[in-house]
């Protein structure tokens, strides 16, 4: 198999026998999702499903931890 980069001059030959009557062909390429990716693509009702497993992770529970729901609050020097 002769591997060539793409936007390659040069005219290829086969490494066997030398001839340059050679069809192209394209590589499988492998496309990884990011974790946040693949549970964006989850049904909803996956959700209630997921926090009921771990309620400490749900997230009503993070935003009230956090104080997401609250506005920001501007630090002295700011």
């Amino acid at each position: 198999m002769l591997v060539r980069r793409a936007g390659a001059t040069a005219k290829p030959a086969c490494p066997e026998c030398g001839g340059k009557r050679l069809t192209r062909l394209i590589s499988r390429f492998a496309f990884h999702q990011s974790m946040m990716s693949k549970l964006e693509q989850l049904d909803p009702k996956y959700d209630k499903m997921i926090d009921a497993a771990n309620p400490d992770l749900s997230f009503d529970n993070l935003v009230k931890k956090y104080k997401l729901d609250q506005p920001v609050k501007k630090r002295k020097g700011d």
